[in-house]
């Protein structure tokens, strides 16, 4: 346990160490398999997943209290129809994109998932118009100004044609500058730091910009040219999962910072084929918790988890638990090679859907 944990309130301490507890709740069969190592549980493992489902109930907890509303709410110049119709256009192309996706990977979205709101083909979405929070505006506007995130929602970066080399190093700092202003945003205060912490948190978790980075020079490093296209997508994506302990599952895996320390236990070369196995069933399996923990499990008066943490917690812990979690660990300068851009690429194509 990090002596950092004691900086986190009295509130967000009680509250981690109950997602702990119920962690050592589960049947034991399902918790020896995610937690036993060596016929003991590994607290240390125990504290990272716990991190993770404390994540994720911060992240329902903020959706649930920030406020939606029409684009003009958000913009400078309300008479300005243009900048409205841009964003329109932006929030357009997301659906469309996520449909498309959707498809090619074979499966649907659930009826609430997070872009149902922003589809206008649904006549009640029509007639109500675009409503959107602080933090869908901050994303949408940022795929217009960042060349980057842009050039991967149009799926431009995997080709060499569209992006040289040189642009595409460019794009990258331009996204590095990016991350160093959230960085500073969330030293202002407890609202900052948790606005520019899910805003991190967001943008790796839709864009796996530094998952990718990280993984591009392990393969420059071993000399590997070409990774398990599930493996990525498991780390990345929306997808079904079958689970032992709770059969399937839906889940879209947001470790922005928990995939980082697995990703040379996936697709290290250094690990046998056994034990990389072993760590993709392993992840799997928490993926298939948090989904069990967020719709799955109630408290003793049958109220479920994410409602009980909502309740329970402020702005002031949530900034408190991010001070101590620091998801902007996951963050680096980029340094690049021929070979890392060509491994950035490659990457991407596995998993972006192409372009319609």
């Amino acid at each position: 346990m990090s002596s950092r944990f004691f900086d986190m309130t009295d509130k967000m301490r009680m509250l981690f160490k109950d997602v702990v507890g119920a962690l050592g709740q589960l049947p034991e069969e399902q918790r020896g398999y995610i937690f036993g190592f060596d016929g003991e549980e590994d607290m240390e493992w125990v504290w990272g997943v716990a991190c993770y489902i404390v994540l994720e109930f911060i992240k329902y907890s903020y959706d649930h209290n920030d406020h939606t509303y029409s684009i003009r709410h958000f913009l400078d110049n309300v008479e300005d129809d243009s900048e409205r119709m841009a964003h329109s256009r932006v929030m357009g192309y997301v659906i469309r994109h996520k449909k498309w996706e959707s498809e090619i990977m074979g499966f649907d979205y659930p009826p609430d998932y997070k872009y149902s709101n922003l589809d206008m083909s649904d006549i009640s979405n029509r007639i109500s118009g675009h409503h959107i929070t602080e933090m869908n505006f901050f994303e949408h506007q940022n795929i217009r100004n960042l060349d980057l995130i842009k050039a991967i929602v149009e799926r431009r970066i995997v080709s060499s044609k569209k992006v040289s080399n040189e642009r595409f190093q460019e794009m990258f700092e331009q996204y590095d500058s990016f991350v160093e202003a959230l960085i500073e945003r969330s030293k202002k205060s407890d609202a900052d730091m948790v606005f520019a912490s899910l805003a991190l948190f967001t943008f790796e978790w839709h864009y796996p910009v530094e998952t990718f980075y990280l993984l591009s020079c392990l393969m420059e490093e071993e000399k590997t040219e070409t990774v398990n296209p599930y493996d990525l997508a498991l780390l990345c994506t929306y997808m079904p999962i079958e689970s032992r302990f709770i059969g399937t599952v839906f889940s879209e895996s947001r470790m922005a910072k928990e995939r980082m320390l697995v990703l040379p236990y996936i697709f290290g070369k250094k690990v046998d084929e056994f034990n990389r196995r072993t760590m993709v069933e392993l992840v799997e399996e928490i993926l298939a918790l948090v989904v069990q923990f967020k719709e799955l499990m109630f408290d003793e008066n049958d109220i479920p988890y994410k409602e009980w943490f909502r309740r329970e917690s402020s702005m002031v812990d949530w900034a408190s638990f991010f001070r101590y979690y620091d998801i902007f660990l996951i963050w680096q300068k980029k340094e690049w090679t021929r070979t890392r851009i060509q491994n950035m690429r490659y990457l991407f194509d596995l998993i972006l859907a192409p372009k319609m």
